[in-house]
């Protein structure tokens, strides 16, 4: 009897998973991965969490994966303060003239709310508060994170809207800690409304800060690697790792993305110096997965099944991301 379930492990190590074209993944770009930078941000937002912080800061220049990071928290924190923590992503939009009924139809969108458009500006605040406190008191832990992206195109009306929220949320017992997510302008504003006396605003929500930073080092870019060799899968339970599904048979013989850590992390550093860009600098997430994609797709089992990926197909997968192109905007 062992040796008939063995040999069905074998087979199901070696048998391809059906899945339509266009569907995996790697093909959609709707999966998360950790990183060491995710990790480090992770570890200081939870004691932001656990010190009952008001408010804080999380910063970087553009497409360094800020938003996918936020995504991977909000999957993660539950691990840590309880399965019904009421956590959310709130994403900014530009408002033209800021407006409190737009502003918290936004809110109430964002959580889930059933009703977001009826009634005036007070009663959707009322409703908003009503939802999250009985969230927060079915969660047994008193407390709401918001994680607002795109903060830097909050403008002060707003701060004041969410203050009185936070200080209504107080009255119940609730903290309420909003996570402003956004690019280094978050950083201006902050001096701005130091300079202006806003202390309310700065203590409340800019008390404390985290700049998030890209791919620096070879262990970095290793550690991404190996989540597409170890830790994601699809479908799910099948054992069939992102490099396995479209490397199969190299996964099998041995093969995996991170062996071309040293290899991919020289090609862009070769790119950067070819290209007259400094050498020293961080690598936006943004820019390692859409390399790894391509090359997955393009050399994998679904493209040109290859043995493997060497360092030509990478640095065609690297150009073909726009990293380059994107680089030299930013210095000039």
């Amino acid at each position: 009897m062992s040796e008939i379930l063995e040999t069905n492990q074998i087979n199901n190590d070696i048998i391809r998973p059906f899945i339509p074209k266009g569907t995996h993944p790697v093909e959609t770009g709707k999966y998360l991965i950790s990183t060491n930078e995710i990790d480090r941000m992770y570890q200081t937002v939870i004691q932001w969490v656990e010190n009952r912080i008001p408010g804080a800061i999380i910063y970087g220049r553009p497409r360094l994966g800020k938003t996918r990071a936020i995504s991977y928290l909000i999957n993660c924190l539950p691990q840590d303060f309880g399965e019904n923590t009421p956590i959310f992503h709130i994403r900014c939009r530009k408002y033209k003239n800021p407006n409190e009924n737009f502003f918290f139809e936004d809110l109430l969108s964002a959580v889930g709310h059933s009703i977001v458009i009826k009634g005036k500006s007070n009663m959707k605040r009322t409703r908003l508060l009503r939802f999250l406190v009985e969230r927060a008191d079915a969660s047994g832990i008193k407390k709401v994170i918001f994680f607002i992206d795109d903060a830097q195109r909050l403008e002060e009306i707003h701060y004041d809207w969410l203050m009185d929220l936070y200080n209504e949320f107080d009255q119940y017992g609730i903290t309420l800690t909003t996570i402003l997510v956004g690019q280094k302008e978050l950083v201006h504003q902050r001096s701005a409304f130091i300079n202006g006396e806003k202390f309310q605003i700065v203590g409340r929500f800019m008390s404390q800060e985290y700049q998030f930073k890209g791919l620096k080092t070879l262990n970095d870019l290793r550690i991404c690697l190996m989540g597409y060799d170890d830790y994601c899968e699809y479908p799910s339970n099948s054992n069939w790792s992102f490099t396995k599904y479209f490397f199969a048979d190299a996964f099998i013989r041995g093969y995996r993305l991170q062996h071309s850590a040293e290899e991919l992390f020289q090609v862009f550093i070769d790119l950067r110096r070819e290209f007259g860009l400094p050498q020293k600098g961080e690598i936006p997430m943004q820019y390692i997965t859409l390399a790894i994609e391509y090359a997955l797709k393009k050399f994998g089992s679904s493209g040109l099944d290859l043995p493997t990926i060497e360092k030509n197909h990478w640095e065609e997968a690297i150009k073909n991301t726009g990293y380059i192109q994107s680089e030299l905007y930013q210095i000039n």
